[in-house]
Order: C-alpha cells, then sequence, then structure tokens
C-alpha cells in the first residue's frame, strides 16, 4: 500500500508541476523581456537627437527580435508541456543577456551587432533544441507534433543557420566598417530573416489554433 500511496503522490505532483509550468515560464519570460525592452527604450531616448537611417532600422529589427521572443515562448509553453529542469532555469536568462548585448551594440557598430546577434541565434537554437527534447518526452505533447509537422526541425535547423548567417555578416561588416553599402545590405539582410522568422511564427501557430477552431 506505502509504494502505492508513494506512487499516486508523485503522480500528483508532477501534475502540478505541469499546470503550473506554463504560467511560471511565461511570466518569467516576460518578466526578461521587460527589461530587455526598457534598455532599449532607455537607449532611444538618450541618443534620440543623433539617430541616423541604419540606427532606426537596427532599432526596428532589435525591437522584433525582443516581441518575436516573447511570442515564440508564448507559443511554446501554451503548446507543449514538460517537467522543467535546472537547464530550464538557465535559458531564459542566456537569452535575455545576449538580448542586451544586441540591444547595447547598436550604437556601437554594425559588426558587434551582428556577433551579438550570431549569438542570440545560438542561444535560441539550443532553446528550441531543449524545448523539444523535452517536450517529446511526454505523451500528452504528441498530437501537437503531428500538427506540426516537420516545422520543430525546420525551426531549428534555421535557429543554427541564422547563428552562422550572423557571425558571416559580423565578419563582413569588421572588414569594411566605413561602407554604406554593406550597412545596408547588412539590415536589409537581417530584416529579411526576421520577417521570413514571423511568417513561420504564424504558420506554426495557424496549425495548432486553425485545427483546433476546425474542431470547434
Amino acid at each position: 500500500m506505502q509504494p502505492n500511496r508513494r506512487s499516486r503522490n508523485r503522480e500528483i505532483i508532477i501534475e502540478q508541476i505541469k499546470a503550473s509550468f506554463s504560467s511560471v515560464y511565461l511570466t518569467l519570460i516576460s518578466i526578461i523581456q521587460a527589461c530587455v525592452l526598457g534598455y532599449w527604450m532607455f537607449l532611444v531616448g538618450k541618443h534620440f537627437i543623433i539617430l541616423g537611417p541604419i540606427t532606426i532600422i537596427l532599432l526596428f529589427i532589435t525591437f522584433l527580435m525582443i516581441i518575436t521572443t516573447w511570442n515564440e515562448y508564448m507559443m511554446g509553453t501554451t503548446a507543449f508541456t514538460w517537467i522543467p529542469r535546472l537547464k530550464d532555469s538557465f535559458i531564459p536568462f542566456m537569452i535575455g543577456i545576449s538580448e542586451f548585448f544586441v540591444v547595447h551594440s547598436i550604437f556601437s557598430n554594425m559588426s558587434q551587432w551582428c556577433y551579438s546577434m550570431a549569438l542570440f541565434s545560438f542561444v535560441g537554437y539550443l532553446a528550441y533544441l531543449n524545448m523539444y527534447h523535452s517536450a517529446r518526452k511526454h505523451p500528452e505533447n504528441t498530437a501537437i507534433f503531428g500538427l506540426l509537422g516537420r516545422l520543430p526541425i525546420v525551426t531549428v535547423i534555421w535557429a543554427f543557420s541564422y547563428s552562422i548567417i550572423f557571425a558571416i555578416l559580423g565578419v563582413i561588416t569588421h572588414k569594411f566598417p566605413s561602407s554604406l553599402k554593406v550597412q545596408y545590405i547588412t539590415v536589409s539582410f537581417s530584416g529579411i530573416i526576421f520577417g521570413a522568422f514571423l511568417y513561420r511564427g504564424v504558420l506554426y501557430w495557424n496549425r495548432i489554433v486553425g485545427t483546433a477552431s476546425e474542431d470547434k
């Protein structure tokens, strides 16, 4: 009787952890994103008078980065459920630190911004690996993975590819620091990258919510 009672108690605890996971994780990333956005707004106010076209574009892309990060966490934590481990505590803060580097480098130089974006993309790659690997261990996520098809794999590949692309852009902009043409090409390409990733997020969520709406 005692082992059965312990097993039942363990199941109850696990269910409680799973039930609270989404709200706790989303609250954590919301606080981190609010801090990053606050730093972004502080720098905008501090350098508002000297904002140039390249800087404005970088600010907009970086703002999209902050919004996209929160949105990705929102989709991930509401769609999937898993038992959080110590690594799940590290990753959101690693993302936040990399975002602070990105925001701070806006007013430094283009190559530093690209290197910071490469770091952010790589941490994002690790975050996706962790989420999908952890979620696949729980049978309640099987239906969601079935709806998403190859999108999780595509997402992981894209995130890793972006880290390489931004690292290459960092090398190029470091080699040609005074070339406006290189800078405009870099920010244009960066905008396309984030636009494509946002579109992927729309497809990702529609796969889940669209099917759920049809079932009703």
